[in-house]
């Protein structure tokens, strides 16, 4: 009975965006947790992540790429650049062009980083089967591909 009690309201458990936000604030809270273990936020990931990615990129397709508001993205850039995680260079294609890459110190950062998520996500992800998961992955990618409106 203290299972029923602590399940969520049927109203809201029939809810996709409601049960999503909740899927989200678990796994957020154990990525960043896990993340602060290595000292980096889940934004700073998420640029580090895209950037060893896709290579070296501007700042503003950086933003783009992962739907950052550029204001955000100039203090995740900044403070990455400041402890020497990645660097800005001219943009051979564009002069007038700056384009953000890794250092080795932010590949190494990204490194235990990425296992440190990976921890993180095998947690959350723990009960369920490789086969669930997969499954699980496939329908949020097709959910987050949507472009916002």
């Amino acid at each position: 009975m203290a299972a029923q009690r602590d399940a969520y309201p049927a109203a809201l458990a029939a809810r996709v965006g409601f049960l999503l936000a909740q899927a989200h604030m678990a796994a957020r809270s154990r990525a960043d947790r896990a993340l602060d273990t290595v000292g980096l936020t889940m934004k700073g990931f998420a640029a580090l992540a895209t950037l060893i990615s896709d290579g070296p990129t501007s700042q503003q397709r950086l933003s783009s790429r992962i739907r950052m508001d550029p204001a955000t993205m100039v203090d995740v850039i900044d403070s990455l650049e400041e402890s020497g995680h990645i660097v800005r260079r001219r943009n051979p294609a564009d002069r007038r062009e700056y384009a953000l890459q890794t250092t080795a110190k932010g590949r190494a950062l990204y490194a235990r980083a990425a296992k440190a998520i990976d921890d993180a996500e095998r947690q959350t992800a723990s009960r369920l089967d490789a086969s669930e998961t997969r499954t699980l992955m496939s329908l949020l990618e097709r959910i987050a591909s949507e472009s916002p409106e």
